[in-house]
């Protein structure tokens, strides 16, 4: 695995805390038992063959079902329940991650939470890659194999502005809109193409960006607050302290409709912890929907 991340074999050695000369006699062997080739030699230094690519991906696997275990064990010489790592797109921090912290905070069993908070598409890497136990995030149109996932809520999204701007107090058409300055994130992100379509569509040329954010847009709200900057928000987030000041564009600015999921490894090790964790929140998000019906 060092030696793929490296993509040296010197490095590598170094990192392992052995000489290069033996580190190579080492991929030899192993070559040798598997008969096939695992690393070819680069301008840079070495990269995986195919075979090498396979043998890396089930190695980590392999490696994240040891970190598993090896942390189920300690928590029980310990007597601590585990450590549970929850990744969650902004939106879901208020509704969904805040009430289930709280509701396993009465909990007599000690509990580890580490949260992270990004957008859906880094969520879902670093849950792939063993960083994050669960992940609440947008369901893409093709989920991973090696992800499970359960649904959670439907979530509408806006064009945003200061109350204020001079949108709001007159109508507008979508060549208005795509002259203003726009809060967005990177090309790659589903509410980047969604805003993009809205003008596309339409025959016109997407937004001027003016600033583009690998975060929630609701990150830098106070721009969006204290200028003519536009964005895309969810009613969630608007909801929220983060969405004071600001407004909902009446149409022809778009809405969009985001479907989000809890997510997880489907070759992990489902702790009790995870359980309790999953049923927790699956209950706040019953009561958000009866609240929202009542």
């Amino acid at each position: 695995m060092k030696i793929a991340e490296a993509g040296n074999l010197h490095v590598a050695a170094a990192a392992l805390g052995v000489t290069q000369p033996a580190l190579t006699k080492l991929v030899r062997r192993l070559e040798t038992s598997l008969d096939v080739r695992l690393l070819e030699r680069t301008a840079r230094g070495v990269a995986l063959t195919e075979f090498g690519r396979v043998l890396y991906a089930r190695s980590k696997t392999l490696q994240q079902v040891a970190d598993d275990t090896l942390t189920e064990i300690g928590d029980m010489k310990s007597g601590r329940s585990g450590q549970l790592r929850l990744g969650a797109v902004p939106t879901a921090v208020d509704t969904a991650v805040a009430p289930v912290l709280k509701n396993l905070l009465t909990a007599h069993d000690p509990i580890r939470f580490f949260v992270t908070v990004q957008l859906s598409s880094r969520l879902l890497q670093d849950l792939q890659a063993g960083l994050l136990d669960f992940a609440i995030a947008s369901i893409p149109a093709q989920v991973p194999d090696e992800l499970c996932f359960l649904p959670l809520w439907q979530q509408q999204t806006h064009v945003v502005s200061r109350k204020g701007h001079w949108l709001q107090r007159r109508p507008f058409t979508l060549e208005d809109l795509s002259q203003q300055p726009w809060l967005l994130p990177p090309a790659n992100i589903v509410l980047r193409t969604w805003v993009d379509s809205m003008f596309t569509s339409a025959g016109l040329a997407p937004p001027k960006v003016f600033v583009e954010a690998d975060a929630s847009p609701a990150a830098l709200a106070t721009l969006v607050r204290t200028s003519d900057v536009l964005t895309a928000m969810s009613i969630d987030t608007l909801n929220t302290p983060m969405g004071s000041g600001l407004a909902v564009l009446a149409p022809p600015a778009g809405a969009w409709t985001t479907h989000l999921g809890l997510f997880w490894r489907r070759s992990a090790y489902f702790s009790r912890l995870m359980e309790r964790c999953r049923d927790s929140l699956l209950a706040a998000v019953d009561q958000r929907s009866g609240a929202a019906k009542a």
